[in-house]
Order: C-alpha cells, then structure tokens, then sequence
C-alpha cells in the first residue's frame, strides 16, 4: 500500500492533467533549468577560462622574459668579469698615487718631446677626490706645426692610459706654427 495526496492542488493538476500539459510543463522547467545552468554556471565559467588564458600569457610572457634576462646575463657576467680586471690593472694605492701622477705626466713630457714640440708654459696639478678615483689636471700651452699637434692627440689617445684632454684651443703664431693650449686630467682609481 501506498500514499496517494489526493488534497494537494500540484498533484492533482498533475494527475488530471491531460497529457499535452504535461509535456510543456516539462518543456517549461527544462527551459528554466538550462537557462539557470548557461547563465549561472556556464558564461561565468567561460569568463573565468578567458580570464585564466589571459593570465596564462601573461605569466608566459614574463617567463620568457626571466630567461632572456638569465641569457643577458650570463653573456654579460664575463664581459663584467673583464672589466673588474681592468679596472683594478689600473687601481693604484693612495700612497703609490705620487709616483703614479708624476710617470703619467712624464709621459706627456716624452711625448711633447718626441714629436718636436715645444712647451711654452705648465700649470701644476690639482686634484679633485672622489669617491672610487682621484683626478689630477694640468695646463698645457705647446707650440707647434699643425701635424705634429694632431699627432701628439692622436699618440695620446692610442696610449691606453687614463688622460684626458679638455679645453683644447688652437692659436696660429705664425705662417706654419701653432700654439695649443689644453688641460690634462689624469684618473687614478683608488684601491
């Protein structure tokens, strides 16, 4: 035996419904119950996948930027490595810094010297401390013909040392003679 509700109004529309009701009924609550699940769970789920491939190409991005970046760097770590010993090659100790100055100076004497020059005035040096190197200046007033002033900058650039040469003002004395004025920064970096 079984329980019939033979009182409640839902089961007696149902059970004397005829049979075309029945199926739109159906028809109705299947149509409510697939609009329920498109717009609460699958456009919010599709949303969701678009956002995640978004993010996924994003974070893509920047994992090919890291390595990119580790691939620069490895290419640069020897070229830094190089430089490091270059740079302490021409370190030189506080208290060697005298000496130092005075063979690069002597240098430009030599050179003024071996290309016929000749030096009508000199200033002395002054230094300017800074905190990972010191430069001392110097004022150069050199007198002569316009090529051997051209060689004398070109013989200081090719000498791999740490000069510079600022203020540089050329002077016709006479016909074929030149007098050029210029300062001489010498760079040492400290240990």
């Amino acid at each position: 035996m079984y329980f019939i509700p033979r009182n409640n109004k839902l089961y007696n529309y149902i059970a004397h419904a005829n049979l075309r009701r029945c199926y739109i009924a159906t028809l109705f609550f299947l149509t409510i119950f697939g609009a329920m699940v498109f717009y609460g769970i699958y456009s919010p789920l599709c949303s969701h996948i678009t956002l995640l491939k978004a993010e996924r190409t994003l974070l893509q991005k920047k994992v090919d930027d890291i390595a990119q970046m580790e691939k620069s760097n490895k290419e640069l770590t020897p070229l830094i490595e190089s430089h490091k010993k270059n740079i302490t090659d021409h370190a030189v100790a506080i208290d060697k810094r005298d000496e130092h100055c005075y063979k690069r100076m002597m240098f430009i004497m030599d050179t003024i010297a071996q290309e016929g020059l000749t030096l009508s005035s000199y200033g002395s040096c002054k230094e300017r401390d800074k905190s990972w190197h010191i430069k001392d200046s110097a004022h150069f007033d050199v007198v002569g013909s316009l090529e051997k002033l051209l060689l004398f900058l070109d013989k200081i650039k090719n000498a791999r040392q740490m000069i510079t040469i600022s203020h540089v003002t050329l002077t016709r004395v006479a016909d074929n003679s030149f007098q050029m004025s210029f300062d001489v920064g010498l760079v040492t970096v400290k240990k």
